[in-house]
């Protein structure tokens, strides 16, 4: 798990954010939300989490987890808060949300974690893996794209201001690279460049 060089995660209490995903593939959208969750909340850092298999989706990634994951690493290597663990990737299907806080938690005892969700996961969030235990051990935080959640959808779960309307999605870029069309608006020139080097979506 890719942690600070500046100081001791154990030394202090980390304001930490969660930001789970298929990430299939990562785009300017996570990027975009994972910075405004950094500033809104004040983090010290978001920890990128690449899921596995989610118990929840009968579909699996289309890219192999070893793509992802380099993807990502690309991604996310010119911002030192920007954090990343396959802990995920590392354990058997399927991908409990609560085993992973439970492992963060462990890696990160002092820290005040936030769960950023998307609304597509808030309105699944009762069906998650052991959600009253997991509130427990997290704040869950709505990172909102569209139209914001109303009030009664929310409950408990905070939900960031809506600084702009973000119209990205991994289903439109995987259709466009399926069409040979052009990525490089939507993703940064290092994704865009490691999906046509290794073919990536072309079936």
């Amino acid at each position: 798990m890719k942690k600070s060089t500046t100081a001791s995660p154990r030394s202090r209490r980390l304001r930490l954010g969660i930001y789970g995903g298929t990430f299939d593939p990562v785009h300017h959208g996570h990027l975009i939300l994972a910075h405004d969750a950094l500033e809104q909340l004040k983090l010290d850092a978001v920890l990128f989490v690449p899921c596995g298999q989610s118990p929840l989706k009968a579909r699996k990634p289309l890219a192999l987890d070893a793509r992802r994951l380099a993807m990502l690493k690309l991604a996310l290597k010119s911002e030192p808060r920007f954090w990343l663990t396959r802990c995920e990737l590392d354990r058997p299907a399927p991908s409990y949300s609560y085993d992973t806080a439970l492992e963060i938690r462990e890696s990160f005892p002092h820290a005040k974690l936030f769960w950023l969700i998307g609304a597509d996961q808030l309105k699944d969030l009762d069906k998650w893996h052991r959600p009253d235990d997991l509130r427990q051990i997290v704040q869950f935080v709505l990172l909102p794209r569209g139209e914001p959640a109303g009030k009664e959808k929310l409950g408990k779960v905070l939900s960031l201001p809506q600084p702009r309307r973000i119209d990205i999605s991994a289903t439109e870029i995987r259709h466009r690279v399926k069409s040979r069309q052009p990525i490089d608006h939507l993703v940064s020139a290092p994704i865009a460049a490691y999906i046509k080097r290794h073919a990536l979506y072309l079936s």
